[in-house]
Parts: C-alpha cells; structure tokens; sequence
C-alpha cells in the first residue's frame, strides 16, 4: 500500500454514510484516538526494543558516505561508530569528550572552546547526536573543521527534534549536559556559510516526515514503520538532519566570537538512566510540574 491509498477508514466513510454517522460517536472517535491519546511517550520512556527512528535514519546516511570513514578518524566520546563503518580502511581512531573517562578519548576538550585541540589532523570526524547539547554551536563547528585536514571529511546531523532535557542530564561523563536548540535546515545552512564554506564543500540530507517524527516522540522504534513510511521525506517535517562537510583546501574563517550561556536551569539534572536512556532516572514524574523559567 502505498502512502497516499486511502486506509480502509477513509474508504468505509465515503462509501456507507451510516458507517461515516457511526465513526463520529465519542466512543469510537475515542478507540481511534487511544494510541495518541497519551501524555508520556511509550513505555514511559524505556529504550525502544528496535532501533530508534533517529538512529535508522543516521544508519542510513553513514552506510552511503561509509567511503569517507577512513585512515585517521575522531568521533564524540566513543570510537565505536569509527570502528563499525570504517573497518579496516580507519588506521586509528580518537575519540573526543569533555572527560578522560576511557582509554579512547585522546582529547579532553568542549569542543566550543578546543582551541588547543590539533588543527589539519584527521581525515574524518564522525560528530553525532551532541550538536544540541552545545551552547556556541558556531564554535564547535569551527573546531570541528579545523581539526580536518584538507579534504577531511565531518559527518555530521542536527535534531529538529527531540525530548527536551528541561533539568539537564548528567552522564556521569563530566559536567551535566544541557540542550539549547534544535536546528532547521535554513540555520544550518546559513552558519555553514558563515563559516567560509560554498554549497560546493557540504550537502545536507533531511530525514523525517509527520509520520516518523510521531512515532519518534512516542517512543516506537523504527522496525514499527515500514520501509516506505521511513523513506518519504517532508521538507515541512523534519526529523534529522545529516550533513556531509568538506574542509576546503585553503580553508582559512576566522575564528567565531565565543558566547556562554546567560542561565541554566536550577537545581540538580537528571542522571543518564539505564532504562530509560536519555529521558532521565526522574522522566517526567509529576508531568503537571513545569520546569522554573527566569521570568
């Protein structure tokens, strides 16, 4: 069945007016709603049992650009990911994290502030699912760039959406982390530019669509949405963006102005949870409670 067939409820509607009087009643409008009609994503929380819908969608777009995972490679707090796509064509893999909390992080940097971190050094850098937990993003794509060596490749993506970390979240990696934005195409593109490349030097991909950022936010993993639902994209409904940047050869922005946050939220965050992954030890306890905002 493809996307637009109609589903057997549009068919019955049109078809027999007493079925169409009949799918107004409160009691089935309610049945019909009961999947959506919830106020914690499913599970409350747990980790999917399949594959995040986030994570098919970055499978996807590492397995077409696995050519670019080669010779020297860096990845954000692990090197897993380097190891996975790149194989035997990654001669050695760094990771880079704001603690030394294993043997595989060679750098101990925020990336917003790596200003000692090597320039001209790695062939790739695999930057995933942090972007949005990074106040001065200008300035982490920065470094990000030049640490590359020319013609290094960042693959990189952006959540447009996501579950706020409205307290926080501590890792048990270093500081608490905190998410300030999530990103649209437009800006995307824009603080690229800003940064001394052409549309010559990165593509951006969007994944995403009503129906996989719904079942996203409700915590249904990918292998629940066919194949077809997880490949239509919505220009209007992003998910993830994806991008595959180039360091030019003569690639020389200056550095950005560095920018902190004004405020962050009070009280102690919530800690990384085995169950329930980045939603938190405390996910939404008393959902009625709102967050404390500086007025």
């Amino acid at each position: 069945m493809s996307l637009d067939t109609p589903s057997l409820y549009q068919r019955l509607r049109r078809a027999y007016p007493p079925v169409r009087r009949l799918l107004t009643w409160p009691i089935i409008r309610h049945l019909r709603f009961t999947a959506m009609r919830r106020l914690r994503p499913l599970r409350n929380g747990a980790l999917p049992y399949g594959t995040a819908v986030v994570r098919y969608y970055w499978a996807d777009f590492l397995e077409r650009h696995r050519a670019d995972i080669k010779g020297r490679g860096l990845e954000i707090g692990e090197t897993t990911t380097l190891r996975r796509y790149g194989g035997q064509a990654i001669t050695q893999a760094d990771a880079l994290d704001i603690a030394a909390h294993s043997p595989e992080v060679k750098i101990v940097a925020d990336l917003s502030r790596a200003d000692h971190a090597p320039a001209n050094t790695y062939d790739c850098f695999i930057h995933q699912f942090s972007i949005t937990v990074i106040y001065d993003v200008e300035a982490a794509l920065y470094h990000s760039i030049r640490m590359l060596k020319p013609g290094g490749v960042l693959l990189i993506n952006f959540a447009s959406v996501d579950y706020y970390l409205y307290r926080g979240l501590d890792m048990g990696t270093g500081a608490p982390l905190y998410m300030y934005r999530m990103f649209m195409p437009l800006e995307v593109i824009n603080m690229l530019y800003d940064l001394g490349l052409t549309e010559a030097d990165f593509q951006l991909t969007s994944y995403g669509n009503l129906l996989s950022r719904m079942a996203f936010l409700l915590n249904l993993p990918a292998e629940e949405l066919t194949e077809a639902e997880l490949a239509a994209v919505d220009y209007g409904q992003p998910l993830l963006l994806c991008a595959r940047i180039v360091k030019p050869a003569h690639w020389s922005a200056p550095k950005p102005a560095y920018r902190d946050p004004h405020w962050l939220p009070p009280g102690p965050p919530s800690h990384l949870s085995p169950v329930t992954g980045h939603y938190g030890d405390e996910y939404q306890q008393n959902i009625i409670n709102r967050p404390h905002h500086p007025k």
